[in-house]
């Protein structure tokens, strides 16, 4: 068991998950740019053009979703790959491997947003609550705080205090569990479901909570965890679903884009039940087709500079909104008006953001995950 326990683990790399996190969190860049054009130029509400594109453009939140649904793979698919391959599975690496991804970006962000910005702005101000985000508590704080407060990029960290939420509340329960032999992960999964779509049930009418509470937000992970049990077992579902025609891949792409698309008219009244899931399994499909179809249409990873990105999503996810932040004062600042700042503005923030994220994973992000071996 000794040998068994010290064996390096074969490691896992699946191809265009790395150009998939980048359109994800591109999605979001979107998102929040065509939410702070509506801000400087409200007059554009009366644009039917401007109406149209944000139809889509507003659902480009829809990324955090595929984040979820993309953490609840991955994390399950290393839980039972090393438990595979080493005899059991390690809380304690699991737990230091996850902070040493997460907390240093993390952070960064919760300092800025309570001690550097405050510091250097004179009208800077927040009501969110610095304890809140130290404890991995942001999600509940938007809940509480976030409609009344203007400052936009601490909401980014609402989606990772999520998933550090669940990767606690995973890596315990699955540590715990693997020791019953008739344990099959399946049925927490199917019980951890029924719970949640009773808690979207009792607070339907509330969508603060509906958006951002964890128990809420745990179908996307639930759909990730089980088409990464299912993946790891080699199950005929998954099997079936990577070889499908070409034709219904497309067609299922096609319906998929069209339902995140048309959501809110789609999912209306207690059908806002059932959205999460239903948009959860169109993630989860594109998952199994991009790292194992037979048949796909396209490959994302076939875009180089959509892999390269993707390996500093993190960063672009989270420093996006802080960028965005920074030029708006400057605009403030310069007074400069005119559509053609929209332009601008657009290449600027991904510009700098696409730097920034760099720089980052270069000098800080690095230097922790080169720590996770040892």
């Amino acid at each position: 068991m000794n040998l068994q326990s010290n064996r390096k683990i074969p490691p896992i790399y699946f191809e265009n998950l790395d150009a998939l996190r980048f359109l994800a969190a591109f999605s979001v860049f979107i998102f929040h740019f065509f939410r702070d054009i509506r801000a400087f130029y409200p007059s554009l509400e009366g644009s039917k053009i401007f109406k149209a594109v944000t139809i889509v453009t507003d659902k480009g939140g829809l990324g955090v979703n595929f984040f979820f649904v993309l953490s609840g793979f991955l994390i399950t698919y290393l839980i039972l790959h090393e438990r595979k391959h080493r005899g059991h599975f390690s809380l304690w690496r699991f737990l230091v491997r996850r902070t040493l991804r997460i907390w240093p970006l993390y952070f960064i962000i919760v300092l800025i947003g309570f001690v550097i910005f405050p510091l250097v702005f004179a009208d800077y101000h927040t009501v969110h609550n610095p304890l809140n985000y130290v404890f991995f508590l942001a999600n509940f704080d938007e809940i509480w705080y976030g409609a009344k407060d203007s400052i936009n990029f601490l909401t980014s960290p609402w989606s990772v205090a999520v998933e550090e939420q669940f990767y606690l509340f995973w890596g315990i329960v699955l540590f715990l569990l693997f020791r019953f032999k008739f344990f099959k992960i399946e049925y927490l999964i199917i019980l951890l479901y029924i719970g949640s779509f009773a808690f979207v049930w009792m607070y339907k009418e509330d969508p603060r909570v509906i958006y951002y509470h964890t128990f809420s937000v745990c179908q996307d992970i639930l759909t990730g965890a089980l088409i990464g049990v299912l993946m790891f077992r080699q199950s005929i579902v998954v099997d079936l679903v990577q070889r499908l025609p070409k034709v219904v891949v497309i067609a299922t792409y096609i319906l998929g884009i069209m339902l995140c698309i048309g959501k809110n008219k789609i999912f209306i009244g207690q059908g806002i039940v059932i959205e999460r899931f239903f948009l959860s399994c169109f993630f989860a499909f594109v998952i199994l087709d991009q790292v194992g179809g037979k048949n796909s249409f396209f490959k994302f990873g076939k875009v180089g500079i959509f892999n390269e990105f993707g390996k500093i999503s993190y960063g672009f996810y989270l420093y996006h909104l802080v960028v965005m932040f920074l030029l708006v004062k400057l605009i403030e600042f310069y007074g400069v008006t005119g559509y053609q700042m929209i332009p601008t503005y657009f290449v600027l923030s991904f510009v700098f953001t696409i730097i920034i994220s760099k720089l980052s994973y270069h000098f800080i992000e690095s230097k922790f995950l080169n720590l996770k071996p040892k």
